[in-house]
């Protein structure tokens, strides 16, 4: 009996590092991310991953020496997890941040709603704009790539043998370079038709001074900016599936800039 147990207890002790590389994507991963998922079933999704995956994807564990270079291995393990899951979770962030950008052009900043995947007050279009965005990832199998990819690192970035590559440091900006790209992509065209619609009520209130042009305007741009918004979701999905696969580039680098 005591043998079963030591054998037990080693084998955790060699698979925990590559346990917290999963629970630090799971974490940080979107959707799991959010606030509003209990802690108890991001933890039990992380260690029922976990056991799925590592014995599968790990096939050597480093032998641990000293217990201080485990911890530093365990940590840097969690570090580079939570790194995974938060650059995939920034990528679907920029629909959220194309929402912020019609809210503010559309006038409807100063009306906010509860986001549930935040647990804070945020703009309209730009919540409904991430829970579309989440549920188009779904439905595109993001999840799906999500899982390829932690099974990836494994071999690509061996467990206890992570280094840092300076050019990492260019794929993050690229990364949020990526992220502004997107939202301006997503928000664009409806940005243009509003700019067209502010250029005739300017003309009209040039042509026809005794129009209270603001009185008129201002609800007839609130309806214009949520039909094209309404209009503008099929544009949503094809942006979409530009980001999952953004996000199968930018796992596969950051990947590679740590092995």
């Amino acid at each position: 009996m005591t043998d079963i147990v030591s054998l037990i207890l080693e084998r955790f002790v060699a698979l925990l590092p590559a346990g917290l590389r999963v629970a630090g994507v799971v974490f940080f991963a979107p959707g799991l991310g959010s606030e509003r998922v209990p802690a108890r079933v991001r933890v039990g999704l992380a260690m029922a991953l976990a056991w799925i995956l590592v014995p599968v994807c790990v096939r050597e564990t480093p032998p641990v020496s000293d217990l201080g270079t485990y911890i530093e291995t365990c940590l840097a393990e969690l570090a580079f997890g939570a790194a995974l899951g938060f650059a995939l979770r920034v990528l679907l962030e920029a629909a959220r941040m194309g929402g912020e950008i019609l809210d503010l052009q559309v006038g409807l900043r100063a009306g906010q709603l509860f986001d549930p995947t935040t647990g804070e007050q945020s703009g309209i279009l730009s919540t409904v704009y991430y829970l579309i965005a989440f549920i188009l990832f779904i439905q595109l199998n993001g999840h799906h790539e999500l899982l390829r990819g932690i099974a990836a690192s494994f071999s690509i970035a061996p467990v206890g043998c992570l280094s840092y590559d300076p050019g990492l440091g260019e794929v993050v900006a690229d990364l949020g370079e990526s992220v502004f790209a997107l939202g301006l992509r997503l928000a664009g065209p409806i940005i243009a038709a509003l700019l067209l619609a502010d250029l005739a009520f300017g003309l009209v209130a040039r042509a026809v001074p005794q129009i209270n042009v603001f009185i008129v305007g201002i609800p007839a741009k609130i309806a214009m900016g949520i039909l094209l918004a309404a209009l503008g979701v099929p544009l949503l999905w094809r942006n979409l599936g530009w980001i999952v696969d953004l996000m199968s580039k930018y796992l596969h680098l950051i990947v590679r800039g740590v092995s």
